[in-house]
């Protein structure tokens, strides 16, 4: 496994990994998105991304493929901050809502 190291990517990932049971080997370590990419293109590896750093070749051009494994996947916990003394800007306000409606539909059977 190619493991990114950037945010909560690596808990995250350790919780997934974790839940179904799989001890994987971590071959390589990396804060670097490219590194990670560069890697699996050249078969040293795996990695379990969020589709936002997903592309589907490496800065040497090498093609990589994706696969959707969601499902029952850990929560992520996320906050929102803005100015001290500023009160809530209306488009927080607006995110706020629609964020926890998300929410609420997801949870839904």
């Amino acid at each position: 496994l190619i493991m990114l190291t950037v945010d909560e990517i690596e808990e995250n990932t350790g919780k997934l990994l974790t839940a179904i049971g799989a001890r994987p080997h971590v071959a390589f370590r990396t804060r670097s998105v490219e590194a990670v990419r560069s890697l699996v293109a050249t078969g040293a590896g795996v990695a379990l991304l969020p589709d936002l750093v997903y592309r589907p070749w490496s800065l040497e051009g090498d093609r990589i493929e994706s696969r959707d494994i969601s499902g029952a996947l850990p929560v992520v916990q996320v906050g929102m901050v803005w100015r001290r003394g500023s009160g809530l800007p209306p488009a927080a306000r607006d995110f706020i809502g629609l964020a926890q409606s998300q929410r609420t539909v997801r949870q839904r059977p």
